[in-house]
């Protein structure tokens, strides 16, 4: 019996243990007892069993991870493992390498810090950050590229980690693909540089099918040529026929050749193809084509058309180098002569037979003001160009000015292998220039400074930060009784006064820092630095006193008086012109006094002197908009002939009140009141209108130019006008021409240059007007390609009798003539000045004596037909 049980029934049943009942519970209780123990005893083996295999694949498991962990450490792939739920990632030593990971995060990393440690390497951190959002929630597998900034590529693969369906994290594997990228790049790179070097060098492919004895031309030799579609395949026979006939059998045999022997195809060609012309040379050779290919002729056409016209332009450009109008000199890399031409002997008086020999040591002489001939070619080799004036030592050519340009030719490696040299002997335009220089800022009767050099000086003085407000005290002068000299003795003793008159102004004011001529009887005085109001009147009055003293003028005795305003500056005016304008009304108020005095500007002359004005602005204004405005035009023609072949438009003012206005009385006050533009669209408009008109009339049209102002031509809205206008009439382009004054070029030549060669590429044709009677720069008036100058009326009108105006007249001429620009000579009015200009070589002519300016339908009525005035 079970230990238990005994204790259990004696304790409970301690006088009954003889029982039988009893006995059969206790049997049947240690029975039961005895099978649980066994169960026991078996739960508890099992246990140990099941304990032991926990044991041993827990261990197993172990092993497993750390193998895992080994292999995830040691793998030579960059690997990456991301965990959502803890916000952690996890990366092994290939990766930590890779993106450069700092080592005190010793292969687990926040999702910040990597991202951050990540951004700081990328090229664009923000696409790929925006990337990684987008992508959060993609249950599926990915790949793609990154670029740091350093110039490494990696590529990337990521497998999502699910979790019962929900993705839990990430794995990332990355390579580092620089080295294939690059292989990719450089065999793009290669295939791009084929592919170009088969554009410069014009070539394409072509095969050639056995079977079908077809020639196959790819793509790219159909686009070198220019082919349609229909040309890619054709029978060889056809492209024979398309082959010059003496070329053909040849070709035939070299085909026949290579099919029988292998042999290769080169042949230069003259063939036919849609109408146009090819010199080509077409290479080929056998291919053999294998298992799966057939054998094949391969080869490709280079297009040498170019090169068989730039044999021909080599031969013209031999044929420039020797007839140019300049000294053309060809160099070795030694500076020996290879080649030169006629014109360079004439320069350097040499003949052809010595020039090769005694060229460079004419050239040794030359000079600048700023550079030895020495440092010129040091320039030219260092810079590879040079260009400037030069001057000579050498006693043949010491008179002499040459425009020199010298060039260095390099070779592909930027070796110097050639020089070339170019020279225009400018002696003749220089003195051209230094005598329109004299023109442009001298009186020619006085030989004072004259207008225009004055206004140019006091406007930069005022114009001047350093020297605007330092004190000016200027002299209007006026000569009293002039007139009555000019009148009575004569013309050139008008002029011999004026001369005496300006040198006894410079010698009665010699600490004055400009005496000017500005114009008939008119002269100013100009002193800096601060004057007392009597310093003042005593130079008015010495100056008075001085002019008041007899002259001698060609043996007569003559007496004149002279009369002052006196403007301070700045004071009473900060600029030029309200100076003028203020001078100008005191000096008529002095002649008003009584003449022989002088008068100092007052604030109260300007009452009275504005109504009119005010009241000529308000109406010209009113003018414009109701259409009172009417054009004139007058007849420009041909010098030789007489023949009408342009005309100028004229605008005048037919006013209700006062008749018609010329432009005289209304131009200036366009100006001052900025209604110039407005005047100038309206001329343009109406120009364009009556055109159309004539030209629907079934008229012949002359090319007809227009003046433009100052204020307009340096304005982009000029262009805008002639945009529109073309729009609307587009024949126009090669019918208009502007006009424009030297004053109004020189007001920003730089501006004007933009807009009238932008008008040019249009077929708007420009003109110099009055040119002579200001300074236009020769460098300027070269940019500004203009297409004609004119000659300014107040030379015509002493040309016959004046040698002064003729050879200014003359110097004007050679100058456009060396410049390929025509010349308009306007004014003229004689049969003497028309002979007299043709045989200057001035190309057309325009002035009363051929016609005064005329309303349009007398114009269509007199010269819209051909006229010729023959002469008497």
């Amino acid at each position: 019996m079970h230990q238990k049980i005994k204790y259990l029934l004696e304790k409970h049943f301690p006088n009954e243990l003889e029982d039988q009942k009893l006995q059969n519970l206790a049997a049947e209780l240690d029975c039961l007892f005895s099978e649980q123990e066994h169960e026991i005893n078996l739960l508890e083996r099992s246990m140990d069993l099941a304990s032991e295999a926990l044991e041993e694949h827990s261990e197993a498991a172990e092993e497993t991870l750390e193998l895992i962990d080994t292999m995830f450490e040691s793998s030579l792939d960059a690997m990456l493992l991301v965990d959502f739920e803890k916000a952690l990632l996890k990366y092994n030593e290939a990766l930590g390498v890779l993106l450069k990971i700092p080592h005190h995060y010793s292969g687990a990393i926040s999702m910040s810090n990597f991202l951050h440690v990540l951004s700081v390497q990328l090229e664009n951190p923000d696409n790929f950050l925006t990337f990684l959002r987008n992508s959060h929630e993609n249950h599926s597998s990915f790949d793609g590229e990154l670029l740091l900034k350093d110039g490494r590529w990696l590529r990337y693969h990521v497998k999502p980690r699910l979790k019962d369906q929900k993705m839990i994290g990430r794995l990332w594997t990355l390579l580092d693909i620089t080295a294939q990228k690059h292989s990719e790049r450089m065999l793009e790179d290669f295939e791009e540089e084929l592919q170009n070097a088969h554009e410069l060098a014009k070539m394409g492919e072509w095969s050639f099918d056995l079977d079908s004895q077809e020639i196959l031309f790819s793509n790219n030799l159909l686009a070198l040529l220019k082919l349609p579609r229909n040309f890619r395949r054709f029978p060889f026979l056809h492209f024979l026929e398309l082959v010059n006939e003496d070329e053909q059998q040849a070709l035939d045999k070299q085909f026949k050749h290579c099919q029988k022997y292998g042999t290769s195809i080169q042949s230069e060609l003259h063939i036919a193809l849609d109408d146009r012309e090819f010199y080509v040379i077409l290479r080929g050779r056998f291919k053999v084509g294998g298992v799966h290919a057939k054998d094949t002729i391969q080869g490709v056409l280079q297009d040498i058309s170019d090169l068989r016209t730039s044999e021909h332009l080599v031969k013209i450009s031999s044929h420039f180098f020797q007839s140019s109008m300049q000294g053309n000199v060809l160099m070795g890399r030694h500076k020996e002569i290879l080649d030169f031409n006629d014109v360079a002997c004439g320069i350097f008086k040499l003949r052809a037979w010595e020039f090769a020999d005694r060229i460079n040591e004419r050239l040794a002489t030359a000079w600048t003001h700023d550079m030895s001939i020495n440092e010129i070619w040091r320039h030219v080799i260092e810079s590879s160009h040079w260009a400037g004036e030069v001057y000579f030592t050498s006693p043949e050519l010491v008179d002499k000015t040459i425009w020199l340009s010298l060039e260095a030719l390099r070779d592909s490696q930027g070796k110097v292998v050639n020089f070339i040299a170019i020279f225009n002997d400018i002696t003749e335009s220089k003195q051209v220039q230094e005598q329109l220089h004299q023109m442009a800022y001298f009186d020619p009767q006085t030989s004072l400074p004259n207008r225009f050099q004055f206004e140019q000086f006091l406007t930069q003085r005022l114009t001047s930060p350093a020297q605007a407000r330092q004190p000016m005290s200027l002299f209007y002068l006026d000569l009293d009784r002039f007139k009555f000299v000019n009148d009575s003795l004569g013309h050139h003793a008008g002029d011999r006064l004026l001369y005496l008159v300006g040198q006894r102004l410079v010698s009665a004011a010699p600490k004055a820092t400009l005496v000017a001529r500005q114009g008939g009887d008119e002269f100013v005085v100009l002193f800096s630095g601060v004057l007392s109001r009597p310093e003042q009147e005593q130079i008015a009055e010495q100056l008075i006193y001085q002019l008041s003293d007899a002259f001698n003028v060609l043996g007569s005795q003559v007496y004149i008086g002279a009369s002052i305003g006196i403007v301070n500056i700045p004071e009473d005016a900060q600029d030029m012109v309200t100076a003028m304008r203020y001078a100008d009304l005191s000096l008529y108020e002095a002649k008003k006094t009584g003449k022989g005095c002088f008068v100092f500007w007052q604030r109260s002359f300007l009452k009275g002197s504005t109504p009119e004005r005010v009241q000529m602005e308000s109406e010209l204004r009113e003018a414009i908009i109701s259409n009172q405005l009417v054009l004139h035009f007058q007849p420009k023609v041909e010098a030789e002939n007489g023949k009408i072949y342009g005309l100028e438009a004229l605008v005048r003012w037919n006013h209700p009140r006062l008749g018609l206005v010329y432009p005289d009385r209304f131009i200036a006050i366009a100006e001052e009141s900025n209604l110039i533009l407005e005047l100038d669209q309206w001329v343009v408009n109406a120009v364009a209108d009556q055109m159309t008109k004539w030209r629907k009339n079934g008229l012949p049209l002359l090319e007809v130019s227009v003046n433009i102002s100052a204020a307009h031509i340096t304005r982009t809205g000029l262009i805008d006008l002639f945009e529109g206008l073309f729009e609307r009439y587009p024949f126009l382009g090669d019918y208009l021409e502007i006009e424009l004054t030297e004053t109004a070029i020189m007001a920003d030549p730089d501006k004007a240059t933009v807009v009238l060669n932008t008008l040019k590429k249009r077929g708007v044709k420009s003109s110099v007007d009055d040119f002579g009677s200001g300074y236009t720069s020769l460098g300027y008036l070269k940019k500004l390609n203009a297409n004609t100058l004119k000659i300014d009326r107040s030379f015509i009108d002493g040309i016959t009798r004046d040698h002064y105006d003729r050879d200014v007249a003359k110097a004007i001429i050679a100058l456009a003539q060396s410049m390929s620009m025509d010349v308009v000579a306007e004014g003229v009015e004689t049969q003497a000045q028309w002979e007299l200009l043709q045989s200057f070589g001035c190309k057309y002519l325009q002035g009363y004596y051929f016609s005064r300016p005329q309303a349009a339908n007398i114009i269509e009525k007199n010269f819209l037909q051909p006229l010729v005035v023959e002469p008497v």
